[in-house]
């Protein structure tokens, strides 16, 4: 059973690999694989992308935070100079 992948807007195309991985995660379990080996490995790939996109989400926040904080400095400097005329 193929899962679906998401239609993806431009500000999500950044996140298609990791859509691709949890597709094929979900997938995994039906291939009925008992090797405890090959289980291990795709466990140890899932944790790895897993960590991989934490640090993607870290950075966009990070991202947002710093322009939340400029886009607030630019508007408190244009509120005071609003006030000075």
């Amino acid at each position: 059973m193929a899962i679906d992948r998401p239609v993806l807007d431009e500000n999500e195309e950044i996140f298609t690999e990791y859509f691709d991985i949890l597709n094929y995660s979900k997938e995994f379990p039906q291939k009925g694989e008992q090797n405890p080996r090959a289980i291990l490995v795709e466990y140890m790939r899932l944790t790895e992308s897993y960590e991989k996109l934490l640090k993607t989400a870290v950075r966009i926040s990070r991202m947002g935070d710093k322009a939340q904080k400029k886009l607030l400095k630019y508007k408190e400097l244009m509120d005071t100079l609003r006030n000075i005329e």
